[in-house]
């Protein structure tokens, strides 16, 4: 059995997502996916979020091209994507309604840690960690504890 409260906590929301066991979900949470395997699973994350900038006025060829910009970016940022998934593990405990957005979370993670985090950077490492979440593009909502982010700011 757990005695650590946080872990737990960790397990049962991986649970709860993954509406698997308990013991699974345990297991599981000791093996990340890779920064690859994430990016496989959410064709449209890149550096910038889910996503484009501007990708309605853009013509496909252009958005495919600028998404695949955006992607190797990002695949050139895995030390800060994990180094960032670390540190939500570490501070933010999973709840399993999806309701803070990215965006937001991104900019106090960057008021607590004093470096600059791109969006698409939280974005996968919140994946990593496995947050439940909900498209909210080119931002993503995730079940963080709204009490662990009232205390960066």
């Amino acid at each position: 059995m757990t005695r650590n409260r946080r872990r737990k906590l960790w397990i049962r929301a991986a649970q709860a997502a993954a509406g698997t066991t308990y013991l699974n979900a345990r297991r599981r949470q000791l093996n990340w996916p890779t920064l690859d395997e994430v990016m496989e699973a959410h064709e449209r994350l890149g550096n910038f979020g889910i996503g484009v900038f501007n990708s309605p006025r853009l013509a496909t060829e252009q958005r495919h091209a600028e998404l695949a910009v955006e992607r190797e970016i990002l695949r050139r940022n895995e030390d800060h994507v994990m180094k960032t998934a670390l540190w939500l593990h570490d501070n933010v405990t999973p709840i399993k309604t999806p309701t803070v957005g990215s965006y937001g979370v991104k900019h106090l993670i960057e008021r607590a840690t004093d470096e600059y985090l791109p969006n698409g950077v939280l974005i996968a490492s919140a994946f990593i960690v496995g947050y439940p979440f909900r498209y909210d593009e080119p931002n993503v909502r995730f079940g963080m504890s709204q009490r662990d982010l009232n205390k960066l700011r």
